[in-house]
């Protein structure tokens, strides 16, 4: 329940928070934040996928998707993250494997978005200004979120083992 609580979060925040920045993937910080840390707190090695499903469920609920693709938009971070958890065995012990995974998920919004739309150069939401810039903002606000949460769960870990 905890990580589909997780998932919810993800999609509750976005609405409550609909800040207008005008830079494609900026609720990625709080997003995969939120995957990462859903990753961290659970052996189970579906965890980031679990929360994500969470998230789409949530906007599916609240009518909060974007369009026939969100299910896909919200399930891919997940998976992507778990999936390199899975690939990287000691991803726990270094602190870039979660942040780049999660850089990685967080990307595939965008070239998602790209395909759906021919993978021509259609100027249009966040693709204003082609594909190049959206992978861009997403990679560098999805690293920083999952980084935050890295440093956070060590430090909360590092607490907890000095007490």
């Amino acid at each position: 329940m905890l990580l589909l609580g997780l998932g919810a979060a993800i999609v509750l925040l976005r609405e409550v928070f609909r800040i207008p920045l005008g830079l494609p993937g900026h609720h990625g910080v709080e997003a995969m934040a939120l995957l990462a840390t859903a990753r961290f707190c659970t052996d189970h090695r579906w965890g980031a996928t679990i929360a994500a499903m969470g998230a789409a469920l949530t906007a599916g609920a609240i009518g909060a998707g974007h369009g026939g693709l969100f299910p896909a938009l919200y399930l891919l971070p997940g998976l992507v993250i778990d999936t390199g958890a899975m690939l990287v065995p000691g991803w726990r012990r270094r602190l870039l494997w979660i942040p780049l995974f999660a850089a990685l998920g967080h990307a595939t919004k965008p070239v998602v978005k790209w395909f759906a739309l021919g993978g021509t150069d259609v100027h249009m939401g966040s693709m204003v200004n082609g594909l190049p810039y959206p992978l861009t903002t997403h990679l560098l606000f999805g690293f920083t979120g999952a980084l935050v949460a890295t440093l956070g769960w060590r430090a909360l870990e590092k607490r907890s083992s000095s007490s």
